[in-house]
């Protein structure tokens, strides 16, 4: 999970970072990045409304591979978009936010069962551990996009406020669909070795709910010792 939050999260600032450049200066029409934000919100937003109901049929982990496996396959088709197929494009980060929504809250659920499983395989609960570890690759992982973002604008000639050179638009449109489709599909394999799937998580719940039950006070009033 430590792994896979750094990955997400530096996908998602290598690619967030860079979509304001690619309406600007790939599509000509910083006008629609508003725009363009506002729908992939609402589809979000859809996602992640699903994925509650979703996860408790399918399991937490299968829901958030599929999920993020769509995401990559939508991701990585911008690499085949015109920049005049404006309408194709707001139709495609719409679906592939609706796939990312789906993970959304699985990614903070799954922190809780790691913790469980934790407390389950050594008999101590360690849940300030788990999610602290796992925010700071959140934060880390921001930071680390952030600049990979920036050196791969570099790398292919950006120049900020200029007509962009091909090459540089290029890159931009790179940004924006192969590199974090790579990513993701990296984040993806890193969830085949996540082994918490839904069998093993109803088996901990019930396991730990037994072990809960054992060392509860029984409630019985304690009785009494005659004086000596």
């Amino acid at each position: 999970m430590f792994v896979l939050t750094i990955i997400v999260f530096v996908t998602l600032a290598m690619r967030g970072g860079v979509m304001l450049y690619y309406f600007k200066y790939y599509v000509g029409r910083e006008d629609l990045f508003s725009i363009f934000n506002v729908c992939g919100t609402v589809s979000t937003i859809v996602g992640v409304v699903a994925s509650t109901p979703l996860a408790k049929r399918f399991g937490k982990r299968d829901v958030f591979i599929v999920g993020l496996g769509l995401t990559v396959v939508f991701t990585a088709a911008f690499v085949l978009l015109p920049r005049t197929a404006v309408a194709l494009i707001f139709g495609t980060e719409m679906v592939r936010q609706l796939a990312y929504g789906f993970t959304i809250p699985l990614l903070w659920a799954m922190m809780a069962a790691v913790a469980d499983f934790s407390e389950w395989k050594n008999r101590r609960r360690a849940t300030a551990v788990v999610f602290s570890a796992i925010v700071f690759a959140l934060k880390a992982g921001l930071g680390f996009g952030g600049a990979i973002g920036g050196w791969l604008l570099a790398v292919y000639g950006y120049v900020p406020n200029v007509a962009q050179t091909e090459r540089a638009l290029q890159g931009i449109k790179l940004r924006t669909s192969v590199y974090p489709a790579i990513t993701f599909a990296l984040a993806v394999v890193c969830l085949f070795f996540y082994r918490i799937d839904k069998r093993l998580e109803i088996q901990i719940t019930d396991d730990l709910a037994e072990r809960r039950r054992m060392y509860a006070p029984t409630g019985e009033a304690p009785v009494p010792v005659p004086a000596p």
